[in-house]
């Protein structure tokens, strides 16, 4: 099977990228090695400049209707309040959604799921990156589907979004703890120089 671009990991990185690529045409494959999507959240918070993108993909509306607005955090010091950060107008010049917003995560991937689906692209579950080859101009990928069957996918590119412990990024060498750089001739910047 053949496609321009592989990604590898369901969860919002993936699907958003997958939702971004496809309304530009381009052909994607989503595979994840979960048998079902998120049914907890490890993530809560959904930041401006993520629903500046989301406005774009017209799913903004969607996420402020159906989630909570956040209008202040009460901080606490030994069981007493000690403070109250008000983020209401918390970057009212700088963009259309000045405050931060709660929208689950797992409810996040089924929005995610259902916009692909209606453009016709589905998440394929049960479905593991065995290892990839990168080709030069292509990559080589051996994925095992949820019957042990193990096929070869030919791809202009592969995404790794398979989170912390991403085969795509241990095999090219920049983990967690490293950034690939935006320029093919730049090195890639390490974690610890971003530390300073």
């Amino acid at each position: 099977m053949h496609t321009d671009v592989l990604i590898i990991g369901a969860g919002p990185t993936g699907l958003v990228l997958a939702l971004w690529l496809t309304k530009l045409g381009v052909k994607v494959r989503v595979v994840d090695k979960t048998a079902e999507p998120g049914t907890t959240s490890r993530a809560l918070a959904v930041h401006a400049r993520t629903l500046e993108l989301y406005r774009q993909l017209d799913l903004a509306d969607f996420v402020v209707e159906h989630g909570h607005k956040v209008p202040a955090v009460n901080l606490w010091v030994k069981g007493e309040p000690a403070a109250r950060l008000p983020f209401v107008t918390v970057g009212e010049d700088l963009t259309a959604y000045p405050f931060l917003h709660i929208f689950p995560q797992d409810q996040h991937e089924r929005l995610l799921i259902e916009r692909l689906e209606k453009l016709g692209v589905a998440v394929e579950r049960r479905t593991e990156l065995i290892r990839f080859t990168d080709k030069g101009d292509r990559v080589t990928a051996s994925l095992r589907g949820p019957d042990g069957h193990v096929e070869d996918c030919e791809a202009a590119y592969i995404a790794g979004c398979d989170g912390a412990r991403s085969l795509v990024r241990e095999s090219l060498g920049t983990g967690l703890r490293r950034l690939i750089s935006c320029s093919a001739s730049s090195p890639p910047l390490s974690y610890s120089s971003l530390k300073r």
